[in-house]
């Protein structure tokens, strides 16, 4: 499988804690994508935040120094060409 084959969600014991950390890296320009959390990593209803690969050791440092709770950090099978389409 190639690089572009998975996603790494980073999932939150609430959306508080996910919308702190869009903040944070939206503040320090570090690329990420919003979308609720994918059945296959948690049966929570949420959000979670889609993050780069190369991003994840500055992403955790700052979830670290900044206190932010995660419940954490998964590779979920990418689904290319996928959008999210509410009710």
């Amino acid at each position: 499988m190639g690089k572009n084959d998975y996603d790494w969600y980073i999932l939150f014991p609430n959306h508080h804690e996910g919308l702190r950390l869009s903040k944070e890296l939206k503040g320090r320009g570090i690329k990420y994508t919003i979308a609720p959390t994918p059945r296959v990593a948690s049966t929570s209803c949420g959000i979670s935040l889609i993050v780069l690969e190369e991003d994840l050791d500055i992403i955790g440092k700052l979830i670290e120094d900044l206190g932010i709770k995660i419940e954490k950090t998964v590779q979920v099978p990418a689904r290319n060409g996928w959008q999210y389409r509410s009710c």
